[in-house]
């Protein structure tokens, strides 16, 4: 991370650059997509209690049809029981990743709201250090120890978040939950289809 970090985080890019293009902060970017990621989380939640009240339904049409001998018609509905299971648990396989994902990007966040404080921190720093150094050399020491000490805790900082945070792996993640998503849909067509035109 350079200097400049702060101000990609807050969207406060200095100079022509920054007038003609500003830039739209780092922090409202990931902030955005952990509001959209906990939006299709709220939305996989209600497919998952739909499955969950079909599956209470098709049990007891199940129940049913054996009590009625109806083995062809009992044959069907278990099917149906058996694709509303995969679904319901690709469903919940896929909210768990999307649950870590949303858990990362809080991470990143908030490292980068700690981050954006500290270089804030180390310019104040700095820009009292050169002013006083010369007339007061011994406080000029002592800031250039504090700067030293800011340093390392964003070096340990970064070099942690790295560690915690594979990004390209997230990225690799959501690509197939998307797919996941697609083939539920698809599958949650074709059952409703089978269900309509079991009543026709």
């Amino acid at each position: 991370m350079t200097d400049k970090f702060g101000e990609k985080w807050e969207g406060k890019l200095g100079g022509i650059k920054g007038a003609v293009r500003p830039a739209k902060p780092l922090r409202n970017q990931i902030q955005s997509a952990i509001k959209k990621i906990e939006g299709q989380l709220n939305r996989i939640n209600r497919e998952i209690d739909e499955y969950n009240r079909r599956e209470r339904n098709l049990t007891e049409n199940l129940i049913q049809a054996y009590e009625k001998h109806c083995e062809d018609r009992a044959k069907i509905i278990a099917n149906e029981l058996v694709e509303i299971r995969k679904h319901r648990e690709l469903l919940m396989a896929s909210k768990i990743s999307l649950d870590k994902a949303a858990l990362r990007l809080r991470t990143i966040y908030e490292i980068g709201d700690f981050t954006s404080i500290i270089f804030s921190a180390k310019d104040i720093i700095k820009e009292v250090r050169s002013k006083v150094a010369d007339s007061v050399p011994e406080v000029g020491l002592e800031l250039s120890h504090v700067e030293e000490m800011l340093n390392n805790i964003m070096t340990e900082t970064c070099k942690n978040a790295k560690m915690d945070l594979n990004l390209d792996a997230e990225n690799e993640e959501v690509e197939r939950i998307l797919e996941e998503a697609a083939i539920v849909a698809e599958g949650k067509v074709k059952v409703e289809r089978s269900k309509t035109s079991e009543k026709n």
